[in-house]
């Protein structure tokens, strides 16, 4: 992954301790805590309830700011095996401008008879998941669950229909409904193999790769902290307080 320079003062500072804070945090609370410390909201419950797909599209936009828009994947082709590099922008995935989060709206969807309110997928609905997803009994447990969380109410001829009694041809067109409704909640890249010519689609956790790249950000800088403190007797706070170009500098002078 190429590794880019964050910005620096007060938005270093609030990247190094949102770092240090959610280090530890699960893979859905580390993205929330990151949108919530760079656009700090008056009630952090929008975040969580924001759609995948809304929070999302502000981490794209979050590591275009930061580390450049540029994003660099590896894959490995199913067929062949073969290790594939790729580059593409962020605009070619997301041009979407950042938005503050909005509650959930509830949306409907009408299937013959059958008559569906639901709302998108949010943060929340991940955490309450069950299974670890790790094979595809746990994946179609967890697309069902999430699906049951997302129904407000649905009917059949106007008569409540219990999430048992749902055919498999609405449960179907409700997850087509979802995703056409916040296509970077799942984002799918289109990838060729050019040895073997086999094409398949490969999933982009936008999440993951951002807080990739801070931590390899904050691990660097802290590096480098480190270095110039031992040769400067200087305190972390007067290194962080210089530009990345003064500090390279020193650090230059270092290792001369």
């Amino acid at each position: 992954m190429a590794h880019h320079a964050a910005p620096v003062d007060d938005l270093q500072q609030t990247l190094l301790g949102a770092w240090e804070r959610l280090h530890g945090a699960s893979d859905v609370a580390r993205p929330l805590g990151l949108l919530q410390a760079v656009w700090p909201q008056d009630d952090p419950a929008l975040w969580r309830q924001a759609s995948l797909g809304q929070r999302d599209a502000c981490l794209f936009r979050l590591q275009a700011s930061l580390f450049g828009a540029q994003l660099e994947t590896v894959a490995a082709c199913p067929a062949c095996g073969t290790r594939l590099e790729s580059r593409f922008d962020v605009d070619e995935v997301c041009a979407a401008p950042v938005q503050p989060p909005l509650p959930p709206s509830p949306l409907e969807l009408q299937h013959g008879h059958y008559r569906v309110r639901y709302r998108l997928p949010c943060s929340d609905d991940l955490e309450r998941l069950s299974g670890d997803g790790d094979d595809r009994d746990d994946a179609e447990r967890g697309v069902a669950e999430l699906l049951r969380n997302c129904v407000l109410d649905a009917e059949h001829d106007g008569r409540p229909l219990a999430p048992s009694q749902w055919p498999p041809t609405l449960v179907e067109c409700l997850d087509e409904a979802m995703a056409l409704q916040d296509p970077l909640a799942d984002l799918q890249l289109d990838v060729a193999c050019p040895d073997c010519g086999h094409r398949w689609s490969a999933s982009l956790d936008i999440a993951r790769y951002l807080w990739d790249e801070l931590d390899d950000w904050a691990q660097d800088l802290l590096a480098e902290v480190d270095v110039l403190a031992r040769h400067y007797a200087w305190s972390e706070h007067e290194i962080l307080s210089l530009t990345p170009v003064r500090r390279r500098f020193y650090l230059d002078l270092v290792r001369a």
